[in-house]
């Protein structure tokens, strides 16, 4: 069947139709998806922007509340009520608020009146700073028995500060405290001077507590008397301690103190002499110096007791004070002769020459004193003496020096 030329005209204007809609139809999806792609790139590029940066936090840069000391108040009837504000405040940016505003002296919250208050020291735990007053309030109202009463919303401005734009601060803004609602429960009589609760407290409440103070006043007397008995118990020890103390425990003077004293004793005998002259006394007393002397640079124990400041000398006892604050006194005596002396020379025990040259020398002078002092001469030989006297102090200075060396303490 050959088609006829109108036929052939119509499939033709049918395809180019067809073709012209297909065209249409992709550069409309072409755009839509074009425009979706173009809004998905914007958004994510405004989430970069608004999102915030590691280490930092999306949060108010103030934020205030109102507490209460109580949930219902009388009309009349102070009671605490506490705002904290908390601001933050980092190195990067901080909040001012303006504390003019929430000052006791300044803070208006009608119906009720503001009659006092303080401010406490501020608290920082980063990033927040945190500030508090506490103001002592009271309800004037008439009327509102039974209601609910609000303290009114309250406006603090604030500014922020940026460390971006040298310290300077932005433009004022305003946060708004919520009000915050409290129970009317009563009237107070126009004759009430101040505002009394009634005691809570029963008798069995009364009875309970003076049940326990007594049971800790019971435990408190006997930890008491545990503790007094310790102490008697010390006391006692310490007492019995200083009683049983023999006379041998009494501490002994060193060797340093007593030469000291018998250098002394033999200056103050050369006076005497120089004034009186030789005497059989002043021999037995140099004597006793030496005696005392020669038994130290023997390493010989010394006879040493303690005795009062008023005791009188024996004949034989050299006396040795001690302490500067607490002046002490003790009797000392040695029991050295010269043939003592000869016999510990013979032995070849002695530590070393100037230990037997002092020997020497107080054996030598002993033997000259000890026959002035205890013998029946009608005169005494004054040069003798004072040669003996002069040998005997140089060889008491000598082991004086020897010691103040703590090595050369024995001289045996």
């Amino acid at each position: 069947m050959t088609p006829s030329p109108s036929g052939a005209t119509t499939c033709t204007t049918m395809t180019t139709t067809v073709t012209t809609n297909s065209n249409v139809t992709f550069g409309r999806v072409r755009r839509g998806l074009l425009f979706l792609a173009a809004l998905l790139v914007g958004v994510q590029a405004f989430a970069q922007q608004t999102a915030p940066k590691p280490g930092e936090v999306e949060t108010a840069p103030i934020k205030c509340w109102w507490k209460t000391d109580r949930t219902s108040i009388r009309v009349g009837e102070r009671f605490g009520l506490t705002l904290t504000c908390a601001v933050i405040d980092t190195r990067n940016v901080s909040v001012v608020p303006t504390l003019t505003q929430i000052d006791p002296g300044a803070l208006q919250i009608p119906p009720f009146e503001v009659v006092g208050g303080s401010r406490h020291e501020d608290v920082l735990s980063a990033p927040w700073r945190y500030i508090q007053y506490d103001y002592k309030v009271r309800f004037l109202g008439e009327g509102f028995f039974g209601q609910d009463v609000a303290i009114p919303p309250l406006t603090v401005t604030y500014a922020i500060k940026a460390a971006a734009g040298n310290g300077a601060e932005g433009r004022d803004l305003s946060y708004i405290l919520p009000a915050l609602p409290l129970r009317v429960m009563s009237l107070v009589p126009r004759d009430t001077a101040d505002i009394r609760d009634a005691a809570t407290e029963t008798f069995a409440d009364v009875e309970s507590r003076r049940f326990r103070a007594r049971a800790a006043s019971i435990v408190a007397m006997i930890l008491f008397a545990a503790a007094a008995a310790l102490l008697l118990l010390a006391v006692v020890r310490v007492i019995s301690r200083a009683r049983v103390r023999r006379p041998g425990a009494v501490r002994t003077l060193p060797p340093v103190v007593v030469l000291g004293g018998v250098s002394r004793g033999l200056r103050t005998l050369r006076g005497d002499v120089g004034r009186e002259g030789w005497t059989p006394a002043l021999a037995r007393r140099a004597s006793a110096l030496l005696r005392v002397a020669g038994a130290i640079a023997l390493g010989r124990p010394l006879a040493q007791a303690p005795v009062d400041r008023a005791a009188p000398e024996r004949d034989g006892q050299v006396f040795v004070n001690r302490g500067l604050i607490r002046r002490r006194r003790a009797a000392i005596s040695g029991a050295v002769t010269p043939q003592v002396i000869d016999k510990a020379l013979g032995n070849g025990h002695l530590p070393s020459p100037a230990s037997r040259a002092a020997l020497e020398q107080i054996g030598g002078a002993l033997q000259a004193l000890s026959a002035a002092g205890y013998g029946r001469q009608p005169e005494l030989d004054t040069l003798t003496l004072n040669t003996a006297l002069d040998h005997g102090t140089e060889a008491v200075k000598r082991l004086r020096l020897r010691s103040l060396i703590p090595t050369r303490a024995s001289f045996s």
